[in-house]
């Protein structure tokens, strides 16, 4: 017989593969205890740890459409749907949370490097500088979020480090 958490483990595992297989835009990788969902839009990988799931709930959307919400041990969630991961955006200390959506995806990360690039294009210097931090403060957060529920953010991380430096060195 199992026990009260292993069941509850299986449990979880069967709601999140049941809805895992009824999507064509994720593909999904189940070992031992750890889930690996591959978005296709953009190839990113959510990796976690069966075992810090508390609880699966299967949901709809305000257009009726079905997803799932996975929420963790350690308080942060995800929302699958049919294409996508959805994430909570990290928590930036001086960042107003209002600039920002909810739920994110990695998605929108390729949205807001589009936007930094436009406005390092623009010829409007003051408005760029403005602009410019409060994108830079949307990437992050958008990052450290993925990162938080368990997507690899190393390429994203390291092009930030290097447009922080070279924004840096171009301003001094």
């Amino acid at each position: 017989m199992k026990k009260p958490n292993e069941a509850s483990v299986a449990q979880s595992v069967n709601e999140i593969v049941n809805f895992l297989e009824t999507t064509s835009q994720l593909a999904f990788t189940l070992e031992d205890s750890h889930l690996e969902i591959k978005q296709g839009e953009d190839g990113k990988v959510l990796c976690f740890d069966l075992g810090g799931v508390d609880k699966v709930l299967l949901r709809t959307d305000f257009d009726g459409s079905g997803f799932i919400q996975v929420n963790f041990k350690d308080k942060t969630k995800v929302l699958i749907t049919k294409s996508l991961v959805g994430f909570k955006p990290f928590e930036i200390t001086g960042f107003d949370p209002a600039k920002i959506p909810k739920v994110v995806t990695t998605v929108d990360l390729n949205s807001v490097y589009k936007a930094i690039e436009d406005i390092l294009d623009s010829e409007d210097t003051y408005q760029t500088a403005t602009e410019l931090e409060v994108l830079k403060k949307v990437y992050q957060s958008i990052m450290l979020g993925a990162e938080q529920v368990g997507f690899e953010m190393r390429a994203e991380k390291l092009w930030f480090s290097s447009f922080l430096l070279n924004t840096n060195a171009a301003t001094a």
